[in-house]
């Protein structure tokens, strides 16, 4: 029998000594430049300055497109308008771009990266800014010893290569169980692409069909929705138009302050019927009943993390639904995946819902959330968004 999987990792141990750079080669480097920076003062910024920091190495600041965080400090470091780097660096300095994106154009090393240039045009704002060193965050992931353990953040780009290497069983007993070809094909590329940084396309479908895809998910007039991680309300949104505004209930949970509020304004301007089929819970989705430490960054990305500045309620959903039914749960929680499905584990022995949930934030995320929904009696599909950057586990019984 062809195996796949074990081909994919027998490859990569033959090809590791061309692929893999060690820190001290890193930082020799950077060595030629007089200092970094990095662009994007959120989860993926933060995650890469812990994973530098972890390695020694001391980026000079954050810099950020948005005017509302300039002046105001990411994690110690000073968020800097993008304008004023070179005013205060010079032009020697190495800017990283720390945004996920869908570019398909990713580079091996800081020279091939600074010869092609950017996917985005975040690259060209920089230039003109006087910054001519801009590569993305990318170029460092041949670096695997900088990405060892839990950045916390999302990296989905530069996994624990050692964590994927440990775990070629789980992956391989994920890739037999699933449902479909398209998802073994999306599966097995996406690996690949974690591996090498390159690989195969990787069958991708568009952003509106996000959580529903109409393969995958038939959704009824009568659905009891659960959305983890509703931001402002575009999940539900979303779920009206391919109900054509016709729904049981709605629970939604979301614990940065800022979105809730955003929540409750979009709330307020629907008609008083939708409004009493909605329930809005300013609280994070968790395993059990606590508070969590919350890097509340009042957009999207917002997550549970040891050096969270917010504590906020979390809850389990079992709890808020007290053996109530529910049809469909979606969770895009940036890397609280799993520890809400913990938390949902009597309300999906009971109702069996259609689950939604994002594979991508955590390195073990990419077998774990499978396996636990698997082992739920669930068979499982997957559908990608975003190339390697944005998938979805799809359950159904």
């Amino acid at each position: 029998m062809n195996d796949m999987i074990g081909n994919i990792f027998t490859r990569f141990e033959q090809e590791r000594p061309r692929l893999e750079q060690t820190v001290e080669e890193l930082k020799e480097a950077l060595r030629r430049y007089d200092g970094v920076v990095l662009y994007g003062a959120g989860s993926s910024g933060i995650a890469l300055l812990l994973a530098l920091r972890r390695a020694g190495i001391q980026p000079l600041c954050f810099a950020d497109g948005a005017p509302e965080k300039w002046g105001t400090a990411c994690m110690g470091l000073e968020v800097v308008p993008p304008r004023e780097l070179t005013q205060r660096y010079g032009g020697n300095i190495l800017v990283l771009v720390c945004i996920n994106t869908d570019g398909q154009t990713y580079c091996r090393s800081f020279d091939e990266a600074l010869r092609q240039g950017g996917h985005s045009g975040v690259h060209q704002r920089l230039r003109d800014c006087g910054c001519r060193h801009v590569v993305d965050y990318i170029a460092l992931r041949r670096c695997f010893q900088l990405f060892r353990g839990d950045n916390t953040g999302n990296l989905p780009s530069c996994p624990d290569i050692e964590c994927l290497l440990a775990h070629q069983e789980n992956i391989r007993q994920v890739y037999d169980q699933l449902a479909d070809s398209l998802s073994k094909e999306i599966y097995a590329n996406i690996l690949t692409f974690r591996l090498f940084g390159e690989g195969p396309e990787i069958p991708t479908l568009p952003q509106e069909e996000k959580y529903f895809p109409s393969e995958l998910v038939q959704l009824s007039p009568n659905e009891v929705f659960v959305d983890c991680g509703a931001f402002d309300g575009q999940t539900f949104r979303d779920l009206l138009a391919q109900t054509g505004g016709c729904i049981e209930s709605y629970y939604a949970l979301e614990p940065d302050a800022a979105n809730f509020k955003r929540l409750e304004q979009f709330a307020a301007q629907l008609p008083p019927e939708m409004r009493e089929r909605m329930t809005l819970l300013p609280c994070a989705a968790w395993s059990e009943e606590t508070t969590v430490p919350l890097y509340a960054l009042h957009g999207p990305g917002s997550f549970a993390a040891p050096y969270g500045t917010a504590n906020v309620r979390a809850a389990t959903i079992d709890s808020i639904l007290n053996g109530r039914r529910a049809t469909a749960i979606k969770m895009n929680i940036e890397g609280s995946e799993l520890e809400a499905l913990k938390g949902a584990r009597s309300t999906i022995r009971q109702w069996h819902p259609k689950l939604m949930v994002a594979g991508y934030h955590k390195t073990w995320d990419f077998w774990e959330v499978p396996e636990l929904m698997m082992r739920a009696g669930y068979t499982v599909c997957l559908r990608s968004y975003m190339h390697h950057l944005s998938f979805v586990f799809y359950g159904m019984v």
